[in-house]
């Protein structure tokens, strides 16, 4: 009997330490995407440089925010994929009535996201799929982590009709990383062993 009341205790506490995905830890933004049709789209690479503190696959869930996607719900609005070490996968944010942009380019790592025809504009947010993003697990004597600071996004609004765009600015991923491991063997002067993480992204 007095085990059996334990056993709620037990469960809410392994609850409660689940992240949320709006942590720091496991969130990389972009604040500006759009899709008009016979105009412009968004083309986003997320690619692993396999950096020494990166696991060899790392899992994202990328999501649009703000645009009213065909199937326009959390399923349609994202898209769910594992990044292997030196891979790059592709992800368009298109309109559904793009010509070139569907589902015939879509492969392993080509990931589309189709809005309805009309001019939508709204952000980015990519989510690491693992659940305790500041652990780590050491191989041969380094830390490793499995979270999106160790992978490089980048992107562009791409206008059509000129063969120009902008570039999109990521904030959370690698190239926000501050120094990483082996830190506290470092000779500079003063700063030895006062690293603040691996990342930003896990700060």
């Amino acid at each position: 009997m007095f085990f059996l009341l334990l056993v709620p205790n037990l469960v809410m506490a392994q609850a409660l330490i689940v992240p949320e995905t709006n942590l720091k830890s496991r969130v990389v933004i972009s604040p500006y995407a759009q899709a008009v049709p016979n105009d412009s789209y968004t083309f986003i690479s997320v690619s692993h440089p396999s950096l020494d503190t990166a696991q060899t696959q790392i899992g994202v869930g990328l999501e649009v925010i703000g645009m009213t996607t065909l199937v326009n719900n959390a399923a349609g609005r994202a898209v769910i994929f594992t990044v292997d070490a030196g891979e790059t996968h592709r992800v368009f944010v298109a309109n559904v009535s793009h010509s070139s942009i569907n589902s015939s380019i879509a492969d392993s790592r080509t990931h589309l996201i189709f809005t309805v025809d009309s001019a939508q504009f709204g952000n980015i947010r990519a989510v690491g799929i693992n659940e305790n993003p500041a652990s780590s697990t050491v191989v041969n004597g380094v830390r490793k982590f499995n979270n999106l600071s160790q992978l490089d996004f980048w992107g562009v609004v791409y206008i059509e009709s000129s063969g120009t765009g902008f570039s999109m600015e990521f904030i959370g991923d690698a190239h926000d990383s501050t120094v990483g491991r082996n830190f506290g063997s470092s000779n500079l002067e003063g700063i030895a062993r006062q690293s603040t993480g691996v990342a930003r992204g896990i700060n």
